[in-house]
C-alpha cells in the first residue's frame, strides 16, 4: 500500500481529459492572486492619502485620525500580502495536482499534514483522490495565516518556490537580510495594532506606539515589492 501511495502522490500517472480541463481552468486563474493583492493594496493607498483630495489639496483632518489611518494602512497592507500568498498557493498547488507534478515538500505535506495515515490509505486509491486533496487544502488554508517571513517561506515551498526571499532579493537587487527584517518588523507591528491597539503594554500608563506617514508608506512599498517580484518570477517559469 505504501508503494501505491508513493506512486499516486507523484508524477507517474497520465493526465486524463478531466485533468486537462481542470488544468485549463487553473491556468485561467493564474493571475487571480495578483488581482486580489492589487485590490487590497489599493485600500491601503487610499487611507495613506486620506488627507489629500483629487486636486492635491490638503484636507483638515486631525492628527490623531491621520495616525490611526496609518495604523490601518499597515493592517491592510499585511492583509493584502496574506491574501496574495494564500491565493497564489491554492492556485499553484491545484495546478501541480492537476499536472500530477508534486514537489517533495508538497508530497510530504499531503501525507503528514492533510491526512492521517488511516484516512490517506482510505482515499488514495479512489478515483477522486486529487479532488479530495484539493478540498483538504482549501479547508486547511482557511485556518492559516500567511504572515511573517518564516510562514511565507515555509508554505511557498509547497508550490515549488524554495528560498522565496532569496529569489526576491536576487530579482529586485535588494538585501535579503533587510527584506527579512523589514517584513518581520511590519508583521509584528500589524499584530501590535490588531491585538494590543498599538499600545506599549510594558508601560503602567496608557502609551501608544509612535507611527508616521513614512512607516505606512514603507509598508506599502515593501509588500508591493514582495508581491510584484513573486508574480514576475512565477510568470517567467
Amino acid at each position: 500500500m505504501e508503494e501505491n501511495i508513493h506512486s499516486i502522490i507523484g508524477n507517474e500517472a497520465p493526465l486524463t481529459d478531466a485533468d486537462n480541463s481542470r488544468l485549463s481552468n487553473e491556468n485561467e486563474k493564474s493571475k487571480l492572486a495578483y488581482k486580489i493583492f492589487n485590490s487590497g493594496i489599493k485600500r491601503a493607498q487610499n487611507l495613506l492619502s486620506i488627507n489629500v483630495d483629487s486636486q492635491n489639496n490638503v484636507l483638515p483632518i486631525s492628527q490623531d485620525k491621520l495616525l490611526d489611518s496609518y495604523r490601518a494602512v499597515i493592517v491592510l497592507s499585511i492583509s493584502a500580502l496574506d491574501s496574495y500568498i494564500k491565493t497564489f498557493l491554492i492556485v499553484e498547488i491545484r495546478k501541480s495536482l492537476n499536472e500530477k507534478n508534486l514537489s517533495p515538500d508538497l508530497k510530504k505535506y499531503i501525507k503528514e499534514d492533510l491526512f492521517t495515515k488511516d484516512t490517506l490509505h482510505q482515499y488514495v486509491l479512489e478515483s477522486n483522490f486529487y479532488e479530495k486533496v484539493i478540498e483538504k487544502f482549501d479547508e486547511d488554508f482557511e485556518k492559516r495565516s500567511f504572515q511573517g517571513q518564516k510562514s511565507i517561506d515555509k508554505y511557498m515551498k509547497l508550490a515549488g518556490v524554495n528560498q522565496v526571499f532569496k529569489l526576491i532579493s536576487n530579482s529586485a537587487d535588494k538585501s535579503v537580510d533587510k527584506l527579512l527584517s523589514s517584513i518581520e518588523n511590519f508583521t509584528q507591528r500589524r499584530h501590535l495594532i490588531v491585538h494590543c491597539g498599538d499600545h506599549d503594554l510594558t508601560q503602567t500608563t496608557l502609551t501608544e506606539n509612535n507611527i508616521t506617514e513614512k512607516d505606512a508608506s514603507d509598508c506599502i512599498k515593501l509588500v508591493s515589492l514582495i508581491v510584484s517580484e513573486i508574480h514576475k518570477i512565477n510568470q517567467a517559469k
